[in-house]
């Protein structure tokens, strides 16, 4: 009998419709129950294209021993991650905080009050190599609740407070100007990393690096103009670029049969594919090999990357396109019941379509097979298209062969969700490679949306859901492209629109912009998502899009907000990279940033001199006046990667006394109590003041203020 998932409209949530397990959607419902019998929650996170969410639905949640075991002692609750991504976001923080990796379905056990206290991923029925058995986790989990609800209590409080502290965490920068070093070396760091003989970066698994590579292309034609001493680098950018789509597109992560690309490879030389298909992959590498092919000098390259994108659209239009102009979110990577079903061959199977020798030579097809099951390492006899060097269109009479007889196969599912980011990609990318008809009619159905307030989604032409920060700034880029097409200055206002209302809902002074718009549902708190994931930084986006529509002080002070990531995490900004290069490359070779008058402490010694006192010691205070809206962090913040407020002396012995902050900050003002001795009569002495200044929303580069007084003996 259905559960309660029979009434959502999420193509993830039905497929678990019919299991045993009295699943909930996320909703207040299922909070109150929770609640009302002090149960603790199993939320499962998925989507509907997951490999891995199908193998443990199958293994676990079609179980009747365990439906029995979650229904008794838990209230279960199903969310789909695309549907809820700022959801998914808290959660994934709490997988990656607990475990050092993430990834789906995600798998929590979490208190009445939604704080986590068991986080992991993907977990089989019974205990198998690494992976624990989940009826297992789910008896000893029962058990504790039960038992020892106190400490599962204290421990999910102290897993609450580890969330907060990520999710709001910004780092702190001691650039105040940017210049095109810093662009150098992002370029030296990724070509640290760079695969020389497979392309992208890093070993397996290997995922489209879709920031970078837009990044790099940039930089390789646009870094020559800026002068300076620049070496070979815009050299290599082009070349790790340029490399990497060539590679990707002869490999088996690119549907040769089809069109378009495949999630990510599982090895290193982008051979052997989890198959499910993204609209944002998609979207982004058309762009990339559309852009690609206008940076490239070579015609074979040029050629390639132009057939690479227009069959990536060809594919898009067929099989993602809905009745109403928008894209759909995904397809499976399964279909009859197994991974890739739609899309391996045997060689048999190949013979049989009519497929020449030569045609199984240039695609590598053999009689073992070169598709290795995952799991066991195994050759599964099945075949993977793969190209070792390009054969141009000489194929595409076999390769249209054998898309027909593909068509007769079991089709993967697909995800009627159309959402707003990922389809202001795809706007951008169709304009820019002059598909403009299907890029305008696109845009114009979500042009009707945006006159009532753009949608997180919409599905089956029903929108819903608020809007989150990578859907306005990306559909505002799309509007822009659709501009520059079309030079009516409609969707420039549309964009400015969407712009203004990021600003006045997402948005935190001159300090970056939430993911959530200050009237959202929060858990933990709001997080500043700076850094590239499978799609582009919204941040990173937002300030494209500001510069495009000529307001580059704003745009620039997104940037500055995000620098802390930039030094330390090049390879996950580079969005934020492309926009120092952009606006370097607009202005000047440099750009300055002022320090806000706001963030600035005085910090003084009273008194100065001090007369020594009968016992020896010297009697004087730290004073620090903190601006009304800054506070420093307390000699015992709350959180490790904040930086404590520390106190050293030179010259004489002494010690600090530290005021109590049960909030790890001060406010206003702080007083440290010294307390000080002379090494040999009379004494100059300094002290060293180290302090951390954050707002609401950021913390700034630990700074330090050195204090110099005199100790006088009697």
């Amino acid at each position: 009998m259905p559960n309660r998932l029979a009434q959502e409209t999420s193509p993830y949530l039905l497929q678990h419709k019919d299991n045993p397990i009295d699943w909930w959607p996320w909703c207040d419902e299922a909070w109150e129950l929770a609640s009302r019998h002090g149960k603790p929650v199993f939320l499962s996170v998925g989507y509907s294209s997951c490999h891995w969410c199908h193998v443990m639905a199958h293994e676990t949640f079609e179980d009747a021993e365990v439906a029995i075991a979650l229904n008794r002692d838990f209230v279960c609750i199903k969310l789909d991650r695309e549907e809820r991504p700022d959801i998914d976001e808290v959660y994934m923080t709490a997988v990656q905080i607990s475990s050092g990796q993430g990834g789906w379905p995600m798998s929590l056990f979490l208190t009445p009050d939604k704080k986590p206290f068991f986080a992991g991923t993907y977990f089989p029925r019974e205990a198998r190599g690494e992976f624990p058995g989940f009826l297992t986790i789910v008896g000893s989990l029962a058990k504790a609740w039960k038992e020892q609800r106190a400490d599962v209590q204290k421990a999910a409080d102290e897993f609450g407070t580890a969330i907060s502290a990520a999710m709001e965490r910004t780092l702190p920068t001691d650039l105040h100007r940017l210049d095109v070093g810093v662009l150098d070396q992002a370029v030296e760091l990724l070509h640290q990393d760079f695969d020389d003989e497979n392309g992208g970066f890093g070993t397996k698994p290997k995922f489209p690096p879709h920031a970078g590579l837009r990044f790099l292309l940039d930089y390789a034609t646009m870094r020559p103009e800026m002068g300076g001493d620049f070496g070979d680098l815009p050299e290599r950018a082009g070349h790790m670029a340029l490399f990497t789509l060539e590679k990707m597109a002869l490999g088996g992560i690119h549907d040769h049969v089809g069109g378009g690309f495949h999630r990510y490879s599982t090895d290193d030389r982008w051979l052997l594919p989890h198959f499910e298909k993204m609209l944002y992959d998609n979207a982004q590498l058309i762009g990339a090999y559309t852009h690609g092919a206008k940076v490239a000098t070579e015609p074979r390259l040029q050629e390639l990357f132009t057939r690479v994108a227009r069959r990536a659209i060809d594919w898009a239009g067929r099989e993602m396109l809905g009745e109403d102009g928008t894209f759909f979110s995904a397809l499976d990577a399964d279909s009859e019941g197994r991974e890739g079903a739609h899309y391996l061959w045997t060689k048999a199977d190949l013979i049989e379509v009519g497929e020449s020798e030569e045609f199984l030579g240039a695609f590598q097809i053999c009689g073992e097979g070169n598709f290795h099951d995952e799991a066991t390492g195994k050759l599964t006899g099945e075949n993977v298209l793969d190209l070792l060097v390009d054969h141009g269109s000489g194929f595409d009479g076999e390769l249209a062969r054998l898309l027909e007889a593909r068509n007769e196969r079991e089709r993967p599912g697909r995800d009627h969700k159309a959402i707003a980011a990922w389809n202001g990609m795809m706007i951008s990318s169709l304009s820019q490679a002059g598909y403009n008809e299907m890029a305008i009619g696109c845009a114009e159905t979500w042009a009707n949306q945006t006159v009532k307030l753009l949608p997180h989604m919409v599905t089956d032409t029903v929108a819903s859901g608020e809007a989150f920060l990578d859907d306005l700034a990306l559909m505002a880029d799309g509007f822009l492209d659709i501009l520059e097409l079309t030079g009516d200055s409609r969707w420039k206002d549309l964009a400015f629109q969407l712009v203004e209302h990021a600003v006045q809902n997402h948005g935190d002074n001159d300090r970056g912009f939430f993911y959530v718009s200050k009237q959202s549902e929060r858990l933990f708190g709001r997080s500043k998502p700076f850094l590239d994931n499978a799609t582009p930084s919204p941040n990173g986006v937002m300030a494209r899009v500001l510069r495009r529509l000529g307001r580059p002080t704003e745009a620039l002070a997104v940037v500055r907000a995000g620098l802390g990531w930039v030094q330390r995490v090049p390879r996950a900004t580079e969005t934020l990279l492309r926009e120092i290069l952009w606006h370097l490359w607009e202005n000047e070779s440099e750009a300055n940033f002022t320090e806000r008058e706001s963030t600035r402490l005085v910090v003084t010694l009273e008194p100065r001199e001090i007369t020594v006192d009968d016992d020896g010691w010297g009697y004087a205070e730290v004073v620090m006046s903190i601006p009304a809206d800054v506070h420093i962090n307390s000699n015992e913040p709350l959180a490790k990667w904040l930086s404590p407020t520390s106190v050293s002396i030179e010259g004489v012995f002494g010690e600090a006394s530290f005021p109590e902050s049960k909030e790890g900050i001060y406010c206003n003002e702080a007083r440290i109590a010294l307390r000080l001795r002379p090494k040999s009569g009379s004494s100059k002495f300094e002290v060293t003041v180290r302090y951390q200044a954050c707002t609401e929303s950021e913390c700034l580069m630990p700074q330090e203020t050195s204090l110099t007084g005199v100790l006088i003996v009697p």
